[in-house]
């Protein structure tokens, strides 16, 4: 185990001080603020509701259900393990984002965005990519501005696409059992 965790800090100290540049300099610490995009998420999420179709709304309930589960799982994770950000071990972090006095891993941003991509992916395979592109994008981010490591992103995709896969598998087999119960009851007032 100390060999992993020795090369996890090899990696984050590559990822975190060599492979630089002055314009991930500025654009990872905006990929990694969630509140450059809440906005737009928000604003998406009401407008596919209201506008969409069943399979959207369908959708977008099962990806706020995938992330606040992968969350919940990713903060009682983070309060067993307590790792320390490496922010807050090490002196000589570039540190391009806020740190916080919370624990590593796994990584949150890294769970909730790898928990979007996968139920979407599921949902909209043809568009699979444009899903997994930005979690990526997320996910690297998290290591760059020096707030994670990289075992700490890897765990919060693994978390996030476990809760991806619990609301697929719930997609499939409740929600057959719930449109059968509502056309059931729909039939019974009709022909009552």
């Amino acid at each position: 185990m100390d060999y992993i965790l020795q090369l996890d800090k090899n990696i984050f100290y590559i990822l975190n001080t060599k492979v630089t540049a002055s314009f991930l300099d500025f654009f990872m610490p905006f990929i990694t603020t969630k509140a450059n995009f809440i906005n737009i998420i928000i604003l998406a999420w009401l407008t596919i509701f209201a506008l969409g179709r069943w399979k959207d709304r369908k959708a977008l309930i099962f990806v706020v259900a995938a992330v606040l589960l992968s969350d919940l799982a990713t903060d009682v994770l983070k309060n067993i393990i307590h790792r320390i950000r490496p922010c807050n071990a090490f002196d000589d972090v570039r540190i391009l984002a806020g740190c916080t006095k919370s624990f590593s891993f796994p990584s949150g941003h890294a769970t909730n965005v790898f928990a979007a991509a996968v139920y979407l992916s599921y949902t909209y395979r043809r568009y699979a990519l444009i899903f997994f592109v930005p979690a990526f994008l997320v996910a690297y981010s998290r290591v760059y501005v020096g707030v994670h490591y990289p075992l700490d992103v890897m765990g919060g995709a693994l978390v996030g696409s476990s809760g991806a896969v619990l609301a697929i598998a719930a997609d499939r087999r409740l929600m057959p059992a719930i449109v059968a119960w509502f056309n059931k009851k729909y039939r019974l007032k009709a022909e009552g």
